[in-house]
């Protein structure tokens, strides 16, 4: 009689090796969870007096721009700064290769395993992304940082309405509070600023002011970011499950979430 297979742990998971590199990081372990939560109630009680600004920071006004896709995004909420987590081992985990499905000359598709197609590619992608140093450097400048989440979708392609939103909310807060308040603005996957993006033909970027570079490409941890706002706002569907054969017929699940955010300073004063 043979012996039961034994299915041995994935040591090396994508859970596994974002806890191991927020472990490694002071200020990932400063605050604790209580701390977390009084730090994000005296931000909530500043934003709450500013009713314009208050009024904006919900799903039903961003679900009501004219924009297709406005309706997909599910969540909005405030984060303190001081609990964003940037380090370079995260725009690092973009070298991490997968497979992924090509399609060649021929008409036919095929596999490769290898890092993300965008890196080294994509102007917003390592190495060409801003160093984490000045990333931080924005982040401390912030009095809050702002995230957008959609609810769980299928779609890969076509969501440049993410931009767009993202961009329009950005403006409805500077608005309220100032031009050059939004100091900085993260977006998911490939910058949308031009429907044809001409860095790829080694042209210059067409518009600077434009540029959206995202969140993961910057060094900043969506993973914690979003488990902090599920314990900070009491919602777990804020939380994150890391897709397995991402693109393969295999991939489990088969629907993903998409995070955005805005840095914004409350006043424009230098």
């Amino acid at each position: 009689m043979t012996a039961p297979r034994r299915i041995l742990p994935v040591n090396y998971s994508l859970r596994n090796i974002i806890d191991s590199i927020l472990s490694d990081i002071p200020k990932a372990r400063k605050y604790s969870n209580s701390k977390k939560q009084s730090i994000y109630s005296k931000l909530t009680i500043i934003i709450s007096k500013k009713n314009e600004l208050f009024n904006l920071l919900s799903p039903r006004h961003i679900q009501s721009y004219p924009i297709e896709g406005a309706g997909l995004f599910a969540r909005i909420a405030v984060i303190p700064p001081e609990l964003v987590i940037v380090d370079e081992r995260f725009k690092n985990m973009c070298c991490m290769p997968y497979w992924t499905i090509y399609k060649g000359s021929d008409g036919g598709a095929y596999k490769r395993f290898d890092r993300c197609p965008g890196y080294g590619w994509l102007p917003g992608c390592p190495p060409q992304s801003p160093p984490v140093a000045s990333v931080q450097a924005v982040i401390d400048k912030a009095d809050m940082f702002i995230v957008l989440q959609t609810r769980l979708l299928s779609e890969r392609w076509g969501v440049g309405w993410k931009f767009a939103v993202l961009h329009r909310l950005a403006r409805d807060i500077e608005a309220v509070l100032g031009k050059g308040t939004v100091i900085e603005r993260y977006g998911s996957g490939p910058c949308n600023a031009c429907t044809a993006q001409h860095c790829l033909h080694s042209q210059p970027c067409a518009s600077p002011k434009l540029k959206t570079i995202s969140l993961e490409s910057m060094g900043i941890c969506v993973d914690r970011l979003c488990s902090d706002l599920a314990l900070l706002t009491g919602d777990p569907r804020w939380r994150l499950t890391w897709l397995k054969h991402f693109g393969l017929p295999q991939q489990t699940p088969k629907k993903w979430k998409y995070v955005e955010a805005l840095a914004v300073k409350f006043s424009n004063r230098p």
